[in-house]
């Protein structure tokens, strides 16, 4: 990561609420480097489906438990982190067979097919202590 890049992090207990708080942030970034409707669209549908997935799924709405999210930015790209504090191994190969087999207005899944669609980048990652969702949107 170079110089150049911005950063902001925020944590909040898990709780849907809290997502009005992601899209705060958001909409901040969304003024500092003037991302248009149509790709901010895309960006905040994706960030309000990984930080419900980690609140509902990954911390099973347990309030003792916080989502912790981190905004790296620049010109070129803005990528987003998203992780819960799960204690059990997320097997994504799994999640993503389930996904595959329902349709797509399945409640379970959709929302994973969305940020996957709607974004450049998309990587899960189980870690010590809970998974994390990586997205990024390229800015031109």
């Amino acid at each position: 990561m170079g110089k150049t890049e911005n950063r902001i992090s925020i944590a909040f207990k898990s709780n849907l609420k809290y997502t009005e708080l992601s899209v705060l942030v958001l909409s901040f970034i969304k003024k500092l480097l003037d991302i248009g409707d149509d790709e901010f669209f895309k960006i905040e549908i994706s960030l309000r489906e990984a930080a419900n997935n980690a609140i509902v799924h990954g911390n099973g709405n347990d309030m003792e438990k916080l989502v912790h999210m981190k905004f790296i930015w620049d010109k070129s790209f803005l990528r987003i982190h998203v992780r819960d504090e799960n204690d059990r191994k997320v097997d994504f190969k799994e999640v993503e067979d389930k996904i595959n087999s329902c349709g797509l207005l399945s409640f379970n899944g959709r929302g994973i097919m969305i940020i996957k669609n709607y974004m450049d980048i998309f990587e899960f990652q189980c870690l010590p202590g809970g998974s994390e969702v990586i997205m990024e949107k390229k800015l031109s």
